[in-house]
């Protein structure tokens, strides 16, 4: 139990700085509102300003197209800096419209594989005390930091022996692959039940997921 204390204690780090990111990525979101709103009361109070030192370089630069530009009517700069906040407040629209807007589903996942690593072609039919190898990949799409448990149960009807208890903490978009060996002495049909937990930070527990895969063994 002292080497679960030990993960508990650096998943609650981690998702404390998953947190921090988090928060920081809102403040980032949000200042994508209010830096159209500054850069508009800058232009509304400066805007005489800017535009005198805009056109004091122009002329040194090129007196021809500043003369051509006055005598058109335009504005280069003001036409450039709604353009800008345009653009600003359309990524803003599409940012908001992608995190807030766009449906997500949250889930973990978990499937055996065969010792080849992948689905099918399990060890269904064994001979007494044969070795037998499998893999469970639990992948993790929850948004965030995950830790999970694996629990590995064999069944015969009449008594279910433990043979694996694992924990590990899984990254969003991640996956742990658990290699499970085992051998069955006696002969008859056995269920090998594996299930899924993840530990609940406010209930300081592991909660099951409703989660759970099984093999039906027969040892002859």
């Amino acid at each position: 139990m002292v080497e679960v204390s030990q993960l508990i204690t650096q998943y609650k780090m981690i998702y404390s700085q998953y947190l921090l990111s988090l928060e920081l990525y809102r403040i980032e979101t949000y200042s994508l509102l209010v830096l159209p709103l500054m850069v508009f009361a800058i232009y509304y109070f400066f805007g005489k300003k800017l535009k005198y030192y805009y056109y004091l370089i122009w002329y040194k630069v090129n007196k021809k197209k500043k003369i051509v530009s006055l005598k058109s009517g335009k504005d280069p700069i003001s036409n450039g800096i709604l353009v800008g906040i345009v653009i600003i407040l359309l990524l803003f629209g599409f940012g908001i419209y992608t995190l807030n807007i766009q449906p997500k589903e949250n889930f973990s996942e978990m499937v055996i594989l065969n010792s080849n690593g992948i689905i099918g072609n399990y060890p269904s039919h064994l001979v007494p005390g044969e070795n037998a190898l499998i893999y469970v990949l639990v992948q993790n799409h929850e948004g965030m930091p995950m830790l999970y448990q694996i629990k590995v149960i064999l069944n015969d009807n009449n008594t279910n022996i433990t043979l694996y208890t694992s924990y590990n903490i899984v990254n969003n978009n991640g996956e742990w692959k658990l290699p499970i060996a085992f051998a069955i002495n006696s002969t008859g049909t056995f269920k090998l039940e594996v299930m899924l937990y993840y530990y609940n930070l406010t209930l300081q527990r592991f909660i099951y997921t409703n989660i759970f895969n099984q093999l039906v063994v027969s040892v002859s």
